[in-house]
């Protein structure tokens, strides 16, 4: 019969919190909006600024100011690998981005006077 040593360590899954979650589940809808968007051959040229277009387009707390700005932050995937891994690291450093732009997790109509913010 096995038993555990107190010199052995057992393996836990990692705990994630609230928002850890939430991130990954925005990253993975967006991602698939995105993905059903841009279609499936996408030339990997501009992608970046495909993708912010896109979130633009579909995510109602995006504001245009913020998806000009998305599009000078966002980096160029690099060459190696899929374009839907490509597309998926691009949204997840987008949704980092305007989460901490506090842009994620409400939606305009919930803030009116959103447009207006100086």
């Amino acid at each position: 019969m096995d038993s555990i040593t107190a010199s052995q360590t057992v393996s836990r899954p990692p705990v994630f919190s609230e928002e850890s979650i939430a991130h990954i589940r925005r990253v993975k809808h967006l991602r698939a909006i995105v993905r059903e968007d841009l279609g499936p051959d996408v030339e990997r040229d501009g992608l970046e600024q495909k993708v912010a277009s896109s979130l633009y387009h579909h995510h109602p707390s995006i504001r245009l100011e913020d998806a000009l700005e998305l599009k000078c932050h966002l980096k160029e995937p690099s060459t190696e690998g899929s374009t839907d891994s490509a597309i998926k690291g691009i949204v997840d450093e987008a949704c980092t981005l305007l989460e901490s732009w506090d842009r994620l997790g409400q939606t305009q109509s919930e803030d009116p006077n959103a447009a207006f913010d100086y």
